[in-house]
């Protein structure tokens, strides 16, 4: 498989050892997403064969008010899918609240990603609209953020192109590079 991005401006990977070898797969919310689709990172280390990809689906301008959900898919084992977790504790818990010093218990919910029911760890805090998940589909580590919309909701798909996808970094007066 090889997912490519336009706006990113290079093959982004050439995964079709690591597929077969690790599942890796990139995933996204399901088609009928109304709002923006949007690659707000990636990296790849070929040393390693570590792969991420975070997509957000919301606002084109962020706002944490609208229903929105970032998606990180990273290859199964990677740091980035534990510091993304961590990450999105700091942002998720209230700002008077200290951020937990381990993982907070969770509660199980089922996300449908690929057609099949996968069970995630969902964390929720009383009087935050915002949850995040976490789930392992294949080889792939899956973190979660929201808020507006239910995870149980969800439906996510494994994506291979993501140039249908803006990238709310990229200026507006540079040429696209040609993939070739």
């Amino acid at each position: 498989m090889t997912v490519t991005s336009e706006y990113l401006g290079e093959r982004m990977h050439d995964r079709d050892a690591l597929e077969t070898a690790q599942g890796f797969g990139v995933f996204a919310v399901g088609a009928d997403w109304p709002e923006s689709r949007q690659v707000t990172g990636h990296g790849h280390t070929p040393a390693s064969g570590d792969a991420h990809v975070y997509l957000w689906f919301g606002s084109s301008h962020f706002d944490p008010e609208v229903a929105h959900v970032t998606v990180l898919s990273a290859t199964s084992g990677n740091a980035e899918a534990d510091e993304a977790l961590e990450r999105a504790f700091e942002a998720f818990y209230h700002p008077d609240e200290e951020t937990p010093v381990g993982v907070p218990v969770f509660a199980p919910v089922a996300i449908t990603a690929d057609g099949e029911s996968v069970t995630f760890e969902l964390w929720r805090s009383t009087g935050n609209p915002r949850w995040v998940a976490r789930g392992h589909v294949g080889g792939t580590d899956v973190v979660l953020t929201g808020g507006g919309v239910e995870p149980g909701e969800l439906s996510l798909i494994r994506v291979t192109d993501l140039t249908s996808f803006t990238n709310p970094f990229t200026s507006p007066w540079m040429p696209k590079p040609f993939l070739g």
